[in-house]
């Protein structure tokens, strides 16, 4: 920073000289070349000066109110349109500046009133710059959101009426939008600030908005609404016009739809904070959403935040009574039934979930007999009815603990292991994530029952089990992984055991339960993953592509750098190993490190990493394989080649401090000229350098003429359709190269 008061109040001074607009100053500005440029930049100042944390608030405040304040609110009535909007945007620093430094109330009301005067004019101006007009709205936002309660009732009322011109304006709608939306923002935690004045004809205009064209106007209508309609308060305390709720509805539904998730999600979230500010809407939302609702239950495409969305809607449905929840329930359930055997895995579980979300809501004697219906119809029917009954079994233990209700635990438990012998594919697997995802509430109940029947089973019933456990892990991390902590040391043996499996799925799974393990408790699990990266058994090749890639899971979940760091030697030296598969998965590990933390390999590149990956992008173990008729010619490492590349393109995006470019353009030489998907890369990588790392590129360019005319110069024969294209396209990114 500048430095304390004293530093702040010189620097102050002298900013006063050059933005001061009496007779002495003019002088003094003529002398220091008068011109609009340094005003502008004395204001930039200013600005990053208040804004700036390193700075006291209290110095700021101390020195900027019987200093410059004048001065920021004259300029706001200067000639040139650059100089107004700085202004206009210091001014909006100010406020926020004032409760940092503690300011009195006389200060707050002497600074409110003198912001009102700069901001007024420029706000109702309707001839002017663009520019002025947001920086205007900006302002104005920030003084109504801090500075509220220093502001008389017909100073406050004049904005509001300004503030809903510029919304019916088509030039500044968006801008107003924003301001709305961060003044209704500050609403919700000050009582003192009342938008009912407004409130009818904003929600009224914001759904006229929601019919536009424009993707950014609708976006932001319905942010806007989203977040007024937090600020209505009960039924008596804003007086809401006839009509209003039910057209602000009916444009709302017409967004929910899967052909734009995101917008998409604003409305659902919308929907939901009308209802739940408004229980007397439930009869409008049952109308117009609930139909839309049901419509996009059904997309195979729902999912994240839209989905997250969808389930906070039809639990606030039931809590205000706006549809039962057996009503609701049929309705969902009804939607698997219409579909017949089209609806797909993501569909079924989607409206699973939904079901138990709004099961969770429900009484707890409806809920228990709901469960106990569910268990009948499980065991009572087939395919999908069977799938979604599985699940939503499932997804209700995830929220509610089952083992509370005597005998549906036990009950579930054997239900969910007897269709893990089922001869439906989809069935079993629905039941391995059912049993997963059960155990999260009552871990006592279903946890040993699945260590234990992973003790007894071998081939596809062992990797269900080990998919029913790292589901159960998954959740467990969603909620925090604090309740699963104390479990580890039981789960952990079978984990252990299991890395030897020769089956590569199974395998895979055990490397996903230690990786999301390892995020959760990695003061406990990297040690066990260290040991077993030195194991020197007979079968060492299997566990140390387990651990591997139980390391890039882990990486890739976002575990904590300072854990992982001093584990990170050792699990490098499985790119030293004679296994091919160990050394692929080695260098995907690396890779995912160098994108993920950079910082947990940049100390290790020069000793462990870049001389692999020299070594391996160059290697070449082709061998023929006698096909009868004739020999295939097949190349052991081109995964290999692949992953050294893709670890090098990385590198070179988030530590290129830490490569030696000059020495790898041999190696890219090779690479132009090796087989299609190699040099492709190769291509984009070149490519890539020519930008960033030109010097290197430019001394080994002769390398790269001979491959690269040969891929430019590349015969056709008598290719045709798709392999034609395929060639069409390696010569068009050779091309791209040369260019470059």
């Amino acid at each position: 920073g500048i430095g304390g008061l004293e530093q702040i109040t010189s620097v102050f001074r002298y900013m006063k000289s050059i933005l001061d607009t009496d007779d002495d100053a003019k002088l003094r500005r003529q002398v220091m070349a008068n011109s609009k440029s340094l005003k502008l930049e004395a204001l930039c100042l200013v600005r990053i000066m208040l804004s700036c944390k390193k700075h006291r608030p209290a110095d700021i405040k101390q020195a900027l109110l019987p200093i410059l304040l004048p001065e920021i609110c004259q300029c706001v009535n200067e000639d040139w349109y650059k100089v107004i909007a700085e202004a206009l945007r210091v001014i909006m620093e100010i406020p926020s500046l004032l409760v940092a430094g503690s300011a009195t109330k006389e200060e707050m009301d002497n600074v409110a009133n003198s912001l009102y005067t700069a901001i007024e004019p420029k706000l109702s101006e309707h001839d002017l710059d663009q520019e002025i007009k947001e920086c205007a709205l900006s302002a104005s936002a920030s003084l109504l959101a801090i500075l509220h309660s220093s502001l008389s009732m017909d100073q406050t009322n004049r904005f509001f009426t300004l503030l809903l011109e510029r919304l019916k304006n088509e030039t500044t709608r968006i801008a107003a939008i924003k301001t709305l939306s961060i003044i209704a923002k500050a609403a919700q935690t000050n009582s003192d600030l009342d938008l009912s004045p407004i409130m009818n004809e904003t929600l009224s205009q914001l759904s006229i908005l929601l019919r536009q064209q424009s993707r950014a106007v609708r976006q932001g209508a319905l942010e806007c609404i989203d977040t007024m309609a937090l600020c209505l308060g009960h039924e008596s305390s804003v007086s809401m016009d006839d009509g209003l709720f039910d057209s602000v509805l009916k444009d709302l539904s017409d967004i929910v739809v899967d052909t734009d998730l995101h917008l998409c999600h604003v409305a659902l979230s919308a929907s939901n904070s009308i209802l739940k500010a408004r229980p007397s809407t439930g009869s409008l939302v049952k109308c117009h959403i609930l139909p839309a609702i049901l419509t996009l239950s059904k997309s195979p495409l729902l999912q994240d935040a839209a989905l997250a969305s969808l389930l906070r809607l039809l639990e606030q449905i039931v809590l205000s009574d706006a549809v039962s929840f057996d009503e609701l329930r049929g309705l969902l359930a009804g939607l698997i039934s219409e579909g017949g055997n089209k609806a797909g895995k993501q569909v079924i579980s989607n409206i699973a979930e939904c079901i138990a979300t709004i099961a969770v809501v429900t009484p707890p004697s409806e809920r228990e007999s709901f469960i106990e219906n569910t268990i009948s119809a499980i065991t009572g029917s087939l395919g999908n009815t069977k799938q979604l009954n599985l699940l939503v079994a499932g997804d209700l233990g995830r929220k509610v603990n089952l083992s509370a209700i005597p005998g549906v635990a036990n009950s579930l438990q054997m239900i969910f292991l007897q269709c893990l012998d089922s001869d439906n594919e989809d069935t079993k697997h629905a039941a391995a994530l059912a049993l997963g995802r059960a155990s999260v509430a009552s871990m006592g109940t279903f946890l040993p029952g699945i260590l234990s029947s992973l003790e007894s089973s071998k081939g596809k019933k062992q990797y269900l089990l080990l998919s029913s456990l790292r589901e159960f892990i998954h959740c467990c991390r969603e909620t925090g992984g604090i309740a699963l902590s104390s479990n580890i040391p039981l789960i952990l043996p079978h984990l252990e055991k299991n890395c030897r499996n020769e089956e590569e799925g199974v395998r895979t799974m055990v490397a996903e339960c230690l990786g999301s393990l390892a995020c959760i408790e990695p003061k406990t699990i990297l040690p066990v993953l260290e040991k077993l990266a030195k194991d020197d058994a007979e079968d060492k090749r299997l566990v140390h592509w387990t651990v591997g890639n139980a390391i890039k899971f882990a990486i890739g979940g976002h575990i904590s750098s300072n854990d992982l760091s001093p584990f990170m030697p050792t699990f490098l030296l499985l790119l030293q190993e004679d296994d091919l598969a160990v050394k692929n998965v080695a260098l995907l590990m690396v890779y995912s490190a160098v994108h993920h933390s950079p910082q947990l390999v940049a100390g290790l590149m020069k000793d462990q990493i870049i001389p692999q990956i020299y070594d391996l992008a160059q290697l070449n173990l082709e061998r023929k394989v006698d096909l009868g008729p004739f020999k295939h010619t097949v190349d052991d490492a081109l995964p290999l080649r692949k992953a050294a590349l893709s670890v090098f393109a990385t590198c070179l995006e988030k530590c290129p401090s830490s490569l030696d470019i000059s020495s790898f353009m041999p190696v890219m030489a090779k690479a132009l000229a090796d087989v299609e998907d190699i040099q492709l890369q190769a291509h984009q990588v070149i490519i890539s350098m020519c930008s960033r790392h030109p010097i290197p590129v430019v001394a080994a360019a002769d390398s790269f003429v001979e491959p690269l005319d040969k891929t430019v110069n590349k015969k056709k024969g008598t290719k045709t359709g798709t392999e034609l294209e395929r060639v069409y396209e390696w010569i068009k990114s050779g091309l791209r190269v040369m260019i470059a």
